[in-house]
């Protein structure tokens, strides 16, 4: 398998030097200059483009591929949004793919795309904006369980199942005396929350709970300020 980076590329050029890598001169792609990185490389709208996958490229760390190489060009695919299974989910080597997006083009010969959309077979990809937060409504329920801040354990936020509707979890950041102890009250103090509900994450765990930033308590006839810290 291809494993090629371009953070490496000086090390590789010196282990080329040496002789000792000649076998892997037909299986990288082109070796880049030192200064291939232009103080302003331009920046021009392609695809889409049809390409095949000729190698994988990987962070500092060799252990996760952050972007992929094309044709037999110095033309590597980014992908700025979050990919769910990471970048090396998107394809593998030899794969047809098709893409389009935003490409600088270094005097070295390099070409970096940042990928606006993006397929492989079944795979797409798509930079969209992310769902912007919605607004949750002053919505009555009760507390099934309180949450810490591990730094301080101060009462940070909670479970909260409203009258009406689906469980979410509450961050609240931190509270008064006051309203710390009401929400620590035994039983559960029936409340009202207000505030904005955070959209999906990209990458859903399995059973994700929704998410409230609050932006004010009612307890009992009182309303209280909070400021969630998301």
């Amino acid at each position: 398998m291809k494993h090629f980076s371009i953070f490496h590329m000086s090390v590789v050029g010196a282990m080329f030097a040496a002789g000792t890598m000649t076998t892997l001169a037909d299986d990288s792609p082109r070796a880049l200059q030192e200064n291939w990185r232009d103080a302003n490389p331009s920046l021009t709208s392609v695809g889409p483009v049809v390409g095949t996958i000729t190698a994988l490229n990987y962070d500092a760390d060799g252990r996760t591929v952050n972007g992929l190489f094309i044709g037999a060009t110095d033309t590597m695919l980014t992908f700025e949004r979050p990919v769910c299974g990471g970048v090396g989910s998107l394809g593998k080597i030899n794969d047809s793919v098709t893409y389009s997006g935003s490409e600088e083009s270094f005097s070295s010969g390099f070409n970096s795309v940042r990928v606006t959309s993006y397929t492989d077979g079944s795979i797409k990809y798509s930079h969209a904006a992310p769902a912007a937060p919605t607004a949750y409504a002053l919505t009555a329920g009760k507390i099934t369980a309180l949450n810490y801040d591990p730094r301080d354990g101060a009462i940070d936020g909670f479970f909260f199942t409203p009258t009406s509707g689906a469980e979410v979890f509450v961050d609240i950041g931190h509270v008064n005396n006051t309203v710390a102890e009401l929400l620590a009250g035994t039983p559960p103090v029936a409340l009202s929350v207000g505030g904005v509900e955070l959209p999906p994450p990209l990458c859903p765990k399995s059973a994700a709970i929704g998410v409230v930033v609050a932006s004010s308590l009612k307890i009992g006839e009182t309303a209280y300020p909070v400021g969630g810290r998301h």
